[in-house]
């Protein structure tokens, strides 16, 4: 067994330390000031997004994780005019507004509002987004495939053998983004553990213009963002599902708020007797197990500081599909991935135009490779596993988008490998002229 360990820093200063995501902080009231307690509903049609939240008793409502473009709010209150407006999220600095609701009155109109949101003229570069009612309505996907599947439903993509993503035909170029920690390892079905897709709020592709904070793989980016909106009180969903080849699966998510805390947990479960590609039409071993489950805390400490805590541990179980030959022979062979993940981050805002983002990460990676003593022609065992950390620490500023500068961003990140391979000795009879065999 072989340990390699090796640490790797930088400092970037050539970057923009901003993400492609802001948050929008409304209080809504009532013509005398007072606060107004009800649902609000924000839409962006070239985001794909659409949510509704619950202003609380102080008429706070909170959006966060909002791609940068136009959206609408809109607020429908008993004995108040309906309202809409729209504003723009540029930047990571929360965007605070105030919407005073009207007294309503007796009166006919026909309200025809244009697609103000449907076109972001303010962006040059092109981000396909994939919202939560997407993600919602989309076809069901083999387990273990549903984040690749709605990928591979974008421009730009092409998708091979067991799920492996393709962006603009380059090979093993996809870096994803889980709630902002780059991974750049292999995802695919064959290599890395699955998030369910149920569990995903939103997600952002690049293709190109990727922002410069994203390096190494730069085929494309997937970004996926799972953290909810803090919608005061007890919320929850569950889906059931299933299809061909004994396909089946669970997924349950719950999140409660309470004044300035929100708590959320999450698992799924699902099988199926056709988890890779098979090798031949009778679909031999092929059988895959998967399961996550996660849970999150995030506080307001102040009206400036927000923390936020994660941990999610990911596994799948398959077999490797069998040959003709292989399954005659009696051939089993099977394999795992398990990962455990922990994200840590905290937010200061230092005024209007500037915050302060920290962001570490730690994870264990481990793959497995197992065969029974009928495995031919070779019989395999293989142990590979890391331990990787990241940390990531920017100060944006609205002047520095304004301008183009980059903005102050250190990252650092570590990996601890250990690889074992240990095949068994295989003995080689060949054949020979005469009474006796040579051994090899």
């Amino acid at each position: 067994m072989k340990k390699i360990p090796f640490l790797f820093l930088c400092w970037s200063s050539a970057v923009f330390g901003q993400a492609n995501q802001g948050e929008l902080q409304l209080r809504v009231t009532g013509p005398d000031g007072a606060a107004v307690k009800g649902p609000v509903r924000i839409v962006s049609e070239s985001n794909h997004y659409t949510n509704t939240i619950t202003a609380d008793a102080e008429g706070r409502a909170v959006l966060q994780h909002l791609p940068f473009g136009l959206y609408r709010v809109e607020v429908r209150q008993p004995g108040f005019a309906s309202l809409s407006q729209a504003f723009e999220i540029q930047t990571s600095i929360p965007l605070h507004e105030g919407i005073q609701l009207k007294l309503s009155s007796v009166r006919q109109s026909i309200d025809v509002s244009a697609g103000e949101t449907l076109l972001d003229t303010d962006d040059a570069g092109s981000i396909n987004q994939i919202g939560s009612e997407d993600i919602q309505n989309r076809l069901s996907s083999i387990p273990g495939r549903s984040i690749q599947d709605l990928v591979s439903s974008q421009p730009g993509w092409l998708y091979e053998g067991n799920a492996v993503l393709h962006p603009r035909g380059s090979e093993y170029q996809t870096q994803f983004v889980i709630d902002g920690i780059p991974l750049t390892d292999d995802r695919s079905p064959s290599f890395g553990p699955e998030i369910e897709a149920d569990d995903v709020q939103s997600m952002s592709i690049y293709t190109a213009g990727i922002p410069a904070e994203y390096g190494r793989k730069m085929g494309g980016v997937v970004e996926i963002n799972t953290q909810q909106d803090s919608d005061p009180g007890l919320h929850g969903q569950v889906t059931l599902y299933g299809g061909s080849f004994a396909s089946a699966g669970a997924f349950a998510r719950g999140q409660y708020a309470w004044g300035k805390n929100t708590f959320s947990a999450s698992g799924d479960g699902s099988r199926t007797n056709h988890y890779l590609n098979p090798v031949v039409p009778q679909n031999y071993s092929n059988t895959g197990t998967l399961g996550d489950v996660a849970a999150g805390y995030r506080r307001e400490l102040t009206a400036n500081d927000q923390i936020s805590l994660s941990v999610r541990h990911e596994l799948s179980r398959y077999d490797i599909p069998n040959e003709l030959v292989q399954q005659a022979a009696g051939q089993r062979q099977n394999a795992d991935n398990i990962e455990t993940l922990g994200i840590a981050s905290y937010q200061h805002i230092f005024s209007a135009y500037a915050t302060g983002d920290l962001h570490g990460m730690v994870r264990d990676n481990a793959n497995d490779f197992y065969s029974n003593p009928e495995s031919t022609p070779v019989e395999v065992s293989q142990h590979n596993s890391f331990r990787e950390g990241y940390f990531k620490a920017a100060s944006p500023s609205i002047e520095d988008a304004r301008s183009g500068r980059s903005a102050r961003r250190l990252t650092t990140s570590f990996c601890t490998r250990t690889r074992a391979i240990s095949p068994p000795p295989m003995p080689m009879t060949i054949a020979a002229p005469g009474p006796r065999a040579l051994a090899v």
